[in-house]
């Protein structure tokens, strides 16, 4: 039970000191860098407009009122609804910590309604694209074949791009033709590759023993360096630009979706697909069984019954 004249004494706590409290409790359950990344990056965000348009520095200051605007804010400034969503569950974890710790007296987040989140089809790759886009790549030197491995990372196996980054070469298990690797959350989930990826695994292998580094990562530099996300992100963007794909985002994200699709319209089931991808429920699968549906739609545009009909009609006529 809480201690009512403690939560007097403490409620007046500075905004930074909280999310500082907050960030300490998140680093000792052990949380990703990724993640502790990420609150810090929103709760900062949160600091700065309360402190700019409000002048609000501390925690009893913070109403439902100054949350909603942050969160108006965000769709002025062109942030996806996902984005902004993902936002408010960061701050209700906040403030339910906070309130649960006896730092505040009341959750100002249980009066902030949750925003709507848009729906969009996810658009991947088709299959001459996914071909041209590889063809980009040359076999022969290290960073091609490192930079085919990315790639075939994320189009076979669907890792995410951090997932990629991490891998060690420990991880790699040629005999099951499976990755171990450390998802969202610090869940670890067996990943099956297959030929293709097996032979590119096995010549860039080859070649990472040529460079001297003290680092057990798969993925790395010619230096033997860690590489960072953004060197990925260019490398996709740089590949999708020189093979002359419009219309489609091309990046890591999307080869992951590409894969997806792929897997379903090639006939695997959602359930193995959630278990590949590490996704924690069904929910985001559902939309790649949806968007490979999308071909069922195609095809009744080609060979609709009433289409054809009326199109003899008129012939007839």
């Amino acid at each position: 039970m809480i201690n009512t004249e403690q939560v007097k004494e403490t409620r007046g706590i500075a905004f930074r000191a909280a999310y500082e409290q907050f960030l300490l409790r998140c680093d000792s359950r052990n949380l990703s860098p990724g993640t502790l990344a990420w609150y810090r990056q929103i709760l900062g965000g949160l600091e700065r407009f309360l402190a700019e348009r409000y002048e609000v520095l501390r925690m009893e200051e913070i109403a439902p009122s100054h949350i909603r605007a942050y969160l108006s804010a965000q769709k002025a400034r062109g942030i996806s609804s996902e984005t902004t969503h993902r936002t408010y569950g960061g701050l209700r974890c906040f403030f339910k910590f906070l309130k649960r710790d006896g730092v505040i007296l009341s959750d100002s987040m249980q009066l902030v309604e949750k925003p709507r989140r848009e729906r969009h089809l996810i658009q991947p790759l088709s299959a001459s694209q996914v071909l041209a886009l590889l063809d980009q790549l040359e076999s022969r030197s290290f960073l091609g074949l490192r930079n085919r491995l990315a790639m075939l990372l994320m189009l076979d196996s669907g890792l995410r791009l951090s997932e990629i980054l991490t891998l060690r070469q420990c991880d790699v298990d040629m005999a099951a033709g499976a990755l171990l690797v450390m998802g969202k959350g610090r869940k670890e989930r067996k990943v099956p590759f297959a030929s293709v990826t097996r032979k590119a695994l096995e010549s860039y292998l080859r070649m990472r023993q040529r460079i001297s580094t003290d680092s057990g990562l798969l993925i790395v530099s010619q230096h033997g360096q860690r590489l960072t996300s953004r060197h990925i992100q260019l490398l996709v963007r740089r590949l999708g630009r020189n093979a002359g794909i419009q219309g489609v985002r091309v990046s890591p994200h999307t080869l992951r979706h590409t894969c997806a699709t792929q897997y379903i319209r090639n006939g695997g089931d959602p359930f193995s697909l959630q278990a590949i991808l590490g996704h924690s429920t069904l929910e985001m699968v559902r939309n790649y069984v949806n968007l490979a549906n999308r071909d069922v739609y195609d095809q009744h545009k080609k060979f609709s019954p009433m289409d054809r009909l009326l199109d003899a009609g008129v012939q007839a006529a």
